[in-house]
Order: C-alpha cells, then sequence, then structure tokens
C-alpha cells in the first residue's frame, strides 16, 4: 500500500529530484488508491447486495413453501369439516331413523299384546261358557240317566260300572226284540183284516230303535 501512495523508493528518488513531478505523482497515487478502495467497496457491496437478494430469495421461497403447506393444510381442514358436517347429519338422521323404528316397533308390539290378550279373554270365555254348557249337558243327562236306568231295571249311580251307552244298549236289543214280537203278534192277529193305521203303527214300532240310536248320538 506504501509502494502504491508513495512508490518505491527508486521512484522515490526521482520524485526527489524533481519536486513537482513528486507531488504530481503522489496525488495521481493517492487518486488511484482512492478509486482503487472505492471500487474494492463497490464490489464488496455488490457481492453482499448479491448475498442478501439470494438470502432473500431463499427466505421468500421458504416462506411461498410454508404458504403452499398452510394452503394444503388449510384445504384439508375444510375437507375434514365438510366430512364431518356430513357426518354429523348422517348420525342424525340415523339417530332419527332409529327413533321411529323402535316407537313403530314398540306401537306394534302394544297392538300385538293387546290382540292377544283380548283374543285369550275370548278363548277363556268361549271355554267357560263350553264348560259351563257341558256341566248343563251332564246334569241333563243325569237326570235322564235317573229316570231311564231304573225303567230298565237297572241301578243308577254316578260310581257304577255299566256306562250309559252299554245300558241304552241293551235297551235298544230289548225294545227290538219287543218291538219285533209285538209286530209278530198284529201280523198273525190281524193278517186278514189290515188296516192302515195297523200298518202305521207297525211302522212307527219298527223305527223305535233308530230314534233311540240318534239320540244316543245326540
Amino acid at each position: 500500500m506504501l509502494n502504491k501512495v508513495w512508490g518505491s523508493r527508486t521512484r522515490r528518488g526521482r520524485a526527489s529530484m524533481s519536486p513537482e513531478d513528486g507531488f504530481e505523482g503522489i496525488f495521481a497515487k493517492h487518486k488511484e488508491v482512492r478509486q482503487i478502495t472505492e471500487i474494492e467497496g463497490l464490489r464488496q457491496n455488490a457481492e453482499n447486495s448479491q448475498k442478501a437478494i439470494q438470502l432473500l430469495e431463499t427466505r421468500l421461497k421458504e416462506e411461498s413453501a410454508k404458504r403452499s403447506s398452510l394452503e394444503e393444510l388449510a384445504a384439508k381442514v375444510k375437507v375434514l369439516e365438510a366430512e364431518n358436517e356430513s357426518l354429523k347429519t348422517f348420525i342424525q338422521e340415523s339417530s332419527s331413523k332409529e327413533t321411529k323404528a323402535r316407537k313403530e316397533l314398540s306401537e306394534k308390539h302394544d297392538r300385538d299384546k293387546a290382540e292377544l290378550i283380548d283374543k285369550l279373554e275370548k278363548s277363556q270365555g268361549r271355554v267357560l261358557s263350553v264348560i259351563s254348557k257341558n256341566r248343563v249337558l251332564e246334569e241333563e243327562a243325569e237326570a235322564i240317566d235317573k229316570l231311564i236306568f231304573p225303567s230298565l231295571g237297572f241301578e243308577w249311580s254316578k260310581e257304577a260300572n255299566l256306562k250309559r251307552t252299554e245300558a241304552y244298549e241293551e235297551a235298544r236289543i230289548s225294545i227290538d226284540a219287543f218291538v219285533w214280537a209285538l209286530s209278530r203278534v198284529i201280523t198273525l192277529s190281524l193278517k186278514k183284516a189290515k188296516t192302515t193305521v195297523i200298518d202305521t203303527m207297525t211302522n212307527l214300532m219298527q223305527q223305535v230303535p233308530e230314534f233311540i240310536k240318534d239320540w244316543q248320538k245326540s
């Protein structure tokens, strides 16, 4: 730097020989050094500016990338919010449908239960009515047995071993025999003097066993 400002010793020696030339050389060198320093400063400033620009560009890229990420994240958040709303709507609709279905099922269960209770009550009433009618019929049958059994020569009792059908069957056989014998007597006695009345009586007597059978079935 001293050589640039003051020059080499050879130049200084020459300058000492010419003062005016020496001062001019000094000023020229000083100007040159100042220009070089300014150029160096400008170059350094340019480098620093370039580095600052590069750093700024890097930051801008990073910020842009972050902004893109934020925008993507915001878009995802919107999608999730829409899906959440859709899910809420679906859950509400499902809950409403389930509540309605449960209500309808409960109402149907109540109706079926009421119908079943009504049918059971009616069935129970019919059963009680049949039981009552059977008791009445049994009492009537016992009253008839009490009248018929002695006339047939049997002793009637609830504990009797002889069943009603057996007693009536024996009575029917006896009546058949009686009717047959009676018809034979009438035929022989009035063979030559048959009348319409006698024929009618004979036919009626022959139908008595059938009447007894019908009565037993009823």
